[in-house]
Formats: C-alpha cells, structure tokens, sequence
C-alpha cells in the first residue's frame, strides 16, 4: 500500500526569503523591485493566500530572467524601469 505524501502543488513558487537567497539579492531588493513595477504581480510573485497580509511567493525561473534582460537593456533605458 503506498502513503500519499504531501507536496507542493507548484514547487516553482519559493518563500520570499528562499527567492531572496537563490537569486543572491536581499529580501527588500525584492519589495523594490516590486515597487518600482520590474517584477509583475502574478507573472513574478503572488501571495501565498489570497489575504492582504499573507506571505509572498516568488517563480525564480521567471525573476531570473527578468534579471537577465535588465542586465542586457542599453544604460540609457534603465532609468525608465517602473516609469
């Protein structure tokens, strides 16, 4: 007989500290991040719970890229993230 085992229904979505650490950034890079609109509700994180104050989560494959092409924009254009 097998023992169901519980799971995450999405292990792409990581913790806020977890996504934090894996990116190399620090936690309030993120909350910055947000802010200024370079990482999307939805697209790059989304609350855990679909409360006000619940935890954040974050899909490091898609906050990776985003890094990616913002190292790869022209200098002249980083000025308008968010604008």
């Amino acid at each position: 007989m097998r023992i169901p085992t519980l799971t995450p229904l999405n292990p792409k979505w990581v913790a806020q500290r977890a996504a934090a650490d894996q990116l190399g950034i620090s936690e309030r890079t993120l909350l910055r991040w947000r802010t200024a609109g370079f990482l999307k509700l939805g697209v790059h994180y989304r609350r855990k719970f679909p409360a006000p104050n619940s935890p954040l989560l974050y899909q490091l494959e898609l906050c990776e890229r985003a890094m990616i092409q913002a190292c790869a924009r022209d200098a002249r254009t980083l000025e308008l993230v968010g604008a």
